[in-house]
């Protein structure tokens, strides 16, 4: 696979040439683009699992080289990106004031501060990525360490949920010395909704002798809750670090213990079913646009030709030629049809998506209203707040994610109408190359799956509102207030008895009516604090909703932009093929017979050229996509 790899960037890099020699500056933009995403296929693994399962320490050795801080009383508290690139670097990323990105340089004990929070701008940074030039990573995986999941519902869970659909793998992490919890199985099924290939890792098995007990306890549950087909693999990264250190020391048993790890096995399956088919479709998909680019290339050269060869068949061109422009410049206009489906996608969506945002804060906030009716606010706050903020991550981040995925779908419907409309007007150009249809439309026409990633907008927490309580001060004054009218009222009857004003009776009846106003004045306090706090849990509601629509809008509208931009900039040079096409077709009925011959045989000899390149540019694609049908 790595000699297809290198005939795929060798072919890239002559069509972006030949791209620039024939005055199509666009193409060669275009394809350098491809190429560039063609040398780094980032097929992205997400490594998580719960606190200290061994995480960090998995990732290092997966690459070879100890990247992730590893410490015993401190945990990961932003994601660590591992990635490919020519030299050894490491950079943090965080937000200024003004909200824009800033990225950092940082050497190995700057980064373990970072990663680990003992940084003092930890706050400010989102994550942190390292640049390798060997080990895993140069086949074309990204590895992310995540922090600590915390349960399906903490907020570092959420965003770690947040990042399956964007990734190509996940590895769950979790260590041997106990069998698979409730919240990891919950992981693992969101996992396997989510991403295509997930692995469960267990970790830490030279500390614990007794861990094919727990791996054949976790193979049931993972049967018993229908993930049966998500393969254990038991490593263990001390005996891989050891490997490691007996490698360098030049001991002939390093690859016996490093075998033993199980670290290679795990790198071995990730390779295999992650990193060779994303190459493999990203391979392809890159292909079909150097295809496509030869095709325009070569149809300028073909109309040339025909017209110095055979001015009769050059009518024909000429005819073709003129429906092919008229077809490109309709593919530009507002009334396209990939144009009709992203406007129609977009506020079908914007429609869908607020509605479902509403419907979900809605039940939050119908919920928490029943739980404070069932509750004195005052003394449950405490737990109420905590729990009112998972609730409401839980429902913005189920939104976002049910956003990005929507989002890519529309995506992949807009591609679709585009290559089959631009394949149309291919399909006019002179002896156009077919290729037997693209692999992917999507794989060919995207600018890439980052353009749709739902970013979870920041929910503020709820803020504590000034509660009213009945104090032991509050409750005397209350109460002597309410027995006064009790001891007036029976002390002014026991007098026509002959007794005093206040006597045992009148007393008794004070007690009894100051008790009942300070129970009534209870009540009504309670009353008055519950709808105290169901209005702050209301304009809670109502603030995450602005916040999280915002941001819903703002990430519809750059899908939009993004789309737009992007397939508006390959139908404009669809446009120029055609116009160079019909412009090489006219220029050729004015050149003199003298000159015909010479000018044909230079035509012909630089179609030769196109050609070949065409030819080499599909055997190399029929290699990827002979690897793509053996793997599915």
């Amino acid at each position: 696979m790595d000699d297809g790899r290198a005939e795929a960037r060798a072919v890239t890099a002559l069509a972006v040439r030949a791209a620039s020699a024939y005055g199509r500056p666009d193409l060669a933009a275009d394809l350098s683009a491809a190429a560039d995403r063609l040398a780094d296929p980032g097929a992205r693994v997400l490594v998580v699992g719960d606190f200290k399962q061994g995480k960090s320490a998995l990732v290092s050795e997966l690459v070879g080289t100890a990247v992730c801080p590893v410490h015993d009383d401190v945990g990961t508290r932003i994601p660590t990106v591992v990635r490919h690139g020519p030299v050894p670097a490491a950079v943090v990323v965080g937000t200024a004031e003004d909200g824009s990105e800033v990225r950092r340089p940082v050497g190995s004990a700057a980064l373990s501060a970072a990663v680990t929070g003992r940084d003092e701008a930890a706050a400010t940074l989102s994550h942190a990525e390292v640049e390798l030039a060997e080990g895993l990573v140069g086949d074309g995986l990204v590895l992310v360490d995540t922090p600590g999941e915390g349960g399906p519902r903490s907020t570092r869970g959420l965003a770690v949920r947040a990042g399956f659909p964007a990734a190509h793998a996940v590895v769950v992490v979790t260590d041997a010395s106990r069998e698979l919890t409730a919240p990891e199985l919950a992981l693992l099924r969101a996992a396997a909704e989510r991403c295509p290939t997930v692995v469960l890792a267990l970790t830490k098995t030279d500390l614990h002798p007794r861990w094919r007990e727990v791996r054949d306890l976790d193979l049931d549950h993972l049967r018993t809750h229908g993930l049966g087909r998500v393969p254990v693999l038991p490593v263990s990264a001390t005996l891989a670090a050891y490997a490691r250190r007996l490698a360098e020391a030049g001991d002939g048993s390093a690859d016996a213990v490093a075998q033993e790890s199980g670290v290679p096995a795990l790198a071995d399956l990730l390779r295999t079913r992650v990193a060779d088919p994303a190459g493999s479709r990203l391979a392809v998909g890159t292909l079909d646009r150097v295809a496509e680019a030869v095709t325009e290339l070569g149809a300028a050269l073909e109309a040339e030709r025909i017209g110095l060869e055979d001015p009769e068949r050059a009518k024909a061109v000429a005819a073709d030629l003129s429906a092919a422009r008229d077809r490109v410049a309709e593919l530009r206009e507002r009334s396209a049809r990939w144009q009709q489906t992203l406007a129609d996608g977009v506020a079908d969506l914007t429609s869908d998506i607020d509605w479902d945002l509403r419907d979900r804060m809605r039940h939050v906030v119908r919920a928490a209203e029943e739980a404070l009716d069932a509750a004195d606010p005052a003394s449950s706050w405490e737990t109420f707040a905590p729990w009112l903020t998972e609730e409401v991550d839980e429902a913005v981040t189920t939104t976002f994610i049910w956003a990005g995925e929507r989002t890519w779908r529309l995506a992949e419907r807009v591609a679709e109408h585009f290559a089959l409309s631009g394949e149309e007007v291919r399909g006019r150009l002179p002896d156009a190359r077919g290729s037997g249809g693209p692999e992917s439309a999507v794989e060919q026409t995207m600018p890439g799956g980052v353009v749709v990633r739902a970013v979870l907008p920041e929910v503020p927490p709820i803020e504590l509102p000034e509660l009213e309580k009945i104090g032991l001060a509050n409750g005397l004054v209350v109460g002597m207030r309410g027995s006064y009218g009790g001891v007036l009222m029976v002390g002014m009857v026991t007098t026509l008895s002959g007794l005093a004003l206040i006597n045992p009776f009148s007393v008794g009846a004070g007690v009894l009516l100051g008790s009942k106003t300070v129970r009534d004045e209870r009540k009504r306090a309670l009353q008055r604090r519950r709808a105290e706090a169901k209005q702050a849990v209301r304009r809670h509601g109502d603030e995450v909703l602005h916040l999280a629509g915002k941001r819903a809008r703002d990430l519809l509208r750059d899908v939009q932009r993004t789309l737009r931009d992007h397939f508006t900039a390959q139908a404009e040079s669809l446009s120029r093929s055609v116009a160079e096409a019909v412009t090489a077709a006219a220029a050729a009925q004015e050149i003199e017979t003298t000159a015909r011959d010479r000018r044909l045989r230079d035509v012909t000899a630089e179609l030769a050229r196109v050609g070949a390149l065409g030819d080499r540019v599909e055997a190399c694609r029929a290699g990827f996509a002979k690897s793509l049908e053996v793997a599915a």
